[in-house]
């Protein structure tokens, strides 16, 4: 690598809005948002090195890295985290970030990897849904197969870009008992028991439902397939979050956004991150004031239908 060059990578959030099955290769639906951002900066030093905090992720990858590539020893560059999303909110924020440093340091030392060996084999990702991974690359919204096959990460289905102007209301309890990740996550999994009747009527309202409405950019209707998508998904996962939605806060924060008219609505991924489809700013703008509070983050976002953009400097 060049001495003294600068890598940034910025991607974007993922919201997810379920999952096909509770077993392997599960498959979903999801889109990637601009807003919260994760970037990313790789700059060549004496060795590698970055905060503290994120030692125990980055170094895993760094490591693997250098196993896939057949390096001696790890890149000498210093890993910089400028923005990141919340962690176990619904964003995906950990996929962007090992993404965002796997690809830094494919890009910074100038290796020919395959977006798919460097997610699965030097990010690990991808072992579940791949909604997050392809959209790190490609952006915009994602129904993946549900199909693996002899692939390591399940295959785009449909990748739609949706309208500009379009607005996603983000709501997050800023303090949510209910968070799952990790080891927790793994043992949810493993009490949840396959649904194929489900799993069936899920493929058909993406491929009947949501994808013919993004294609037509037809907002009613996406908000609204989406918002029955994402219900009848949370029901696959009911015995393990109590209903359609995890636990009774993000529960509650959904029936007040059906109360006041809002539409589109839907928790991601696990939660506690909720969003509302907007058709415009405006409407986003009138939908936020009604919303606030300490205990409540809430922005305004819209979607990304690019994937991460790497920006070098000398």
């Amino acid at each position: 690598m060049d001495r003294g060059s600068t890598l940034r990578i910025e991607s974007g959030a993922r919201l997810h809005f379920g999952l096909l099955n509770t077993s392997p290769p599960f498959g979903g639906l999801g889109v990637m948002i601009n807003e919260p951002a994760t970037v990313l900066e790789v700059a060549a030093a004496d060795r590698f090195s970055i905060d503290r905090e994120l030692e125990k992720r980055a170094l895993p990858i760094a490591e693997r890295f250098c196993r896939v590539t057949g390096k001696p020893a790890l890149p000498a560059v210093r890993l910089t985290v400028l923005k990141r999303a919340p962690a176990h909110s619904g964003f995906g924020s950990g996929t962007q970030l090992s993404l965002s440093i796997a690809d830094g340091l494919r890009a910074i030392s100038n290796e020919s990897i395959s977006d798919e060996t460097l997610a699965t084999q030097i990010a690990d990702r991808g072992k579940r849904s791949a909604v997050g991974v392809h959209g790190f690359f490609h952006g915009g919204l994602i129904s993946e197969s549900g199909n693996q096959g002899d692939r390591r990460l399940n295959q785009v289905q449909t990748r739609v870009e949706l309208p500009t102007d379009w607005r996603l209301l983000l709501l997050r309890p800023v303090c949510h008992s209910a968070t799952v990740s990790g080891d927790r996550e793994r043992k949810k999994f493993a009490a949840l028991r396959p649904n194929p009747e489900a799993t069936h009527r899920l493929r058909e309202q993406i491929n009947r439902n949501v994808i013919p409405a993004a294609q037509a950019a037809d907002f009613a209707a996406f908000a609204g397939a989406i918002q029955s998508y994402n219900h009848a998904s949370g029901m696959l996962f009911a015995a393990a979050q109590g209903g359609p939605y995890n636990g009774p806060e993000v529960t509650r924060l959904i029936e007040a956004l059906k109360a006041v008219g809002a539409g589109g609505i839907g928790q991601s991924s696990w939660g506690p991150g909720v969003f509302a489809w907007c058709e415009n700013e405006s409407t986003a703008q009138s939908l936020a004031q009604v919303f606030g509070g300490p205990d409540l983050d809430v922005r305004i976002t819209s979607v990304r239908n690019t994937g991460r953009q790497l920006t070098r400097s000398t």
